[in-house]
């Protein structure tokens, strides 16, 4: 049905960071790539979870029930990683993650994590994240 009158909408400036719910048992670590299981819940990243963002900070919920804590992630950026056997050629190319600090340009069995932005070294990446997203 139509709006029949003017109403309020929440608008969340920050775009930057998000807070998610920590599986049982699971610690992030800052800096890691963070995963969702199907249940939901953020954990380290494991091959072929969905891509979330990547650990603003270090979470422990090792000893605590699936959303007892929650852990901010870095949903937007460009983050400098290392990825053996990239060149300048590369740019623009898809990135997976292998485990939460395991880049790779192989798709299969692996979590589409964003695309190279920069190649300002053998070995090294500019990463652009691109979570929330399938595959191109």
């Amino acid at each position: 049905m139509p709006l029949t009158s003017n109403r309020e909408v929440d608008h969340y400036i920050d775009q930057e960071l998000r807070r998610f719910q920590v599986l049982a048992s699971a610690q992030v670590y800052k800096g890691s790539f963070v995963g969702i299981t199907s249940a939901g819940y953020a954990r380290a990243l494991v091959a072929g979870d969905e891509f979330v963002g990547l650990a603003y900070e270090g979470v422990d919920n090792s000893s605590g029930a699936s959303g007892d804590v929650s852990a901010r992630v870095f949903t937007l950026g460009d983050f400098a990683h290392a990825l053996s056997g990239v060149a300048i050629t590369n740019l623009g190319d898809a990135v997976y993650a292998s485990a939460d600090d395991t880049l790779t340009l192989t798709a299969t069995g692996n979590s589409y994590v964003g695309f190279i932005v920069d190649v300002p070294a053998s070995g090294n990446i500019l990463l652009r994240i691109d979570p929330f997203r399938p595959a191109p």
